[in-house]
């Protein structure tokens, strides 16, 4: 992640995204034929968490497959009589339906378990899905989500946002342009500035293809352009020192933001290259490392790839590193070189430096999948 001023960040890894070229903007599909979602079994009083279970489960079943074949209807009819859920439901199904969602499967996480009030089940929903084109193989968001048996069988009375959350489909319509690589979302207001964005994207995720770690690069690169009040939104991001970040998804990967309003969208190749490499070099990473010792290696490899082949007197950042290893004690290891939180933007943004020369040193001489052999296991948190 990087910030205006080269303010740290916590980041993890690979992204989803999608195949096509035309521009398409949030609508309800019209209802097919996919099996009602409402209607589920009565739990059996000598087993109520295993018949709770089933009914459960056929409502997650049927609600998957109307997601993935447009029918709203069967969506929303868990949530009858509940306006608030439906309102949250029909939200996402518009959204991840202008997202061409693809491999849909939603199933019982943790549960279900009694909630209290008779009837009520508590439970913890796993989505598994793609966004843009089948073949992710990825695991999905947690939902905690509240049902309750009635006479017309099982209904959705609660739901949370998701883990991590909330993600943009969560909260905002969304008008969304693919590419071979890349698939880029904003709400109508910057609708403009998708060409640009997706070119721009395309291209840097040509760069950060070539750090993917292992043989399988990103499904796709998903890339949100955040208004002011996106911003604020979006994964309870963070605050207006940063101008882009890629928030960890779990292991389905990572949605990557920038903030618009800082430059003008043509000036954010960089960026882009920089947020992608997170992605792609840690799309077959364990998540592992949470101490902070391999921050230079991932930071660095974004760097890297921001800078994409200048030469090392045109790193903006060399000034400040000089500055720093003039007047600090550091002692060259580079398991320490992490920022503090009590650092001040020009020891940040030096400390981005060193992490960009020690990589660009392993690059030069060895290769950048050597970095990777470097520091094994790596850290998704950097």
């Amino acid at each position: 992640m990087i910030d205006k001023r080269g303010r740290r960040a916590v980041l993890a890894v690979v992204a989803t995204l999608l195949l096509g070229t035309a521009a398409c903007a949030t609508s309800p599909s019209a209802a097919s034929s996919t099996p009602t979602a409402s209607v589920s079994p009565s739990p059996d009083k000598a087993a109520p968490e295993a018949a709770a279970k089933a009914g459960i489960d056929a409502i997650l079943e049927a609600q998957s497959a109307a997601l993935l074949t447009g029918d709203l209807a069967a969506f929303l009819a868990p949530a009858a009589g509940y306006p608030a859920v439906e309102k949250v439901l029909k939200q996402r199904f518009t959204a991840l339906r202008a997202l061409r969602v693809a491999d849909v499967k939603q199933s019982i996480a943790i549960g279900p378990s009694p909630g209290g009030a008779p009837e009520r089940w508590n439970t913890d929903i796993s989505m598994t899905y793609c966004v843009g084109a089948p073949g992710c193989g990825k695991l999905g968001p947690l939902t905690s989500t509240t049902f309750l048996r009635t006479p017309a069988g099982f209904r959705i009375i609660d739901i949370e946002q998701t883990s991590d959350g909330p993600r943009p489909w969560e909260v905002s319509p969304l008008v969304v342009r693919f590419g071979k690589r890349v698939v880029v979302a904003a709400t109508k207001p910057y609708a403009k500035d998708l060409p640009t964005a997706l070119r721009l994207a395309e291209d840097a995720a040509k760069v950060a293809d070539r750090f993917s770690l292992g043989e399988t690069k990103p499904h796709r690169y998903v890339v949100y352009l955040a208004g002011k009040k996106e911003w604020t939104r979006y994964q309870n991001t963070f605050d207006d020192s940063y101008i882009g970040f890629a928030v960890p998804r779990r292991v389905e990967g990572s949605d990557l933001v920038l903030r618009m309003g800082v430059s003008p969208i043509g000036q954010t190749a960089t960026l882009l290259r920089h947020e992608m490499t997170h992605v792609a070099s840690g799309a077959n990473a364990a998540l592992t490392d949470f101490d902070g010792s391999a921050w230079w290696l991932s930071e660095g490899l974004a760097e890297l790839a921001g800078a994409n082949g200048a030469s090392v007197g045109s790193y903006p950042r060399r000034y400040e590193v000089r500055r720093f290893l003039n007047r600090s004690s550091y002692d060259g290891d580079l398991a320490t070189a992490y920022p503090r939180d009590n650092s001040d933007d020009e020891e940040i943004s030096a400390r981005y430096g060193l992490a960009y020369y020690a990589a660009r040193c392993i690059d030069e001489k060895y290769g950048a999948r050597s970095c990777w052999r470097s520091s094994t296991p790596w850290s998704a948190t950097m």
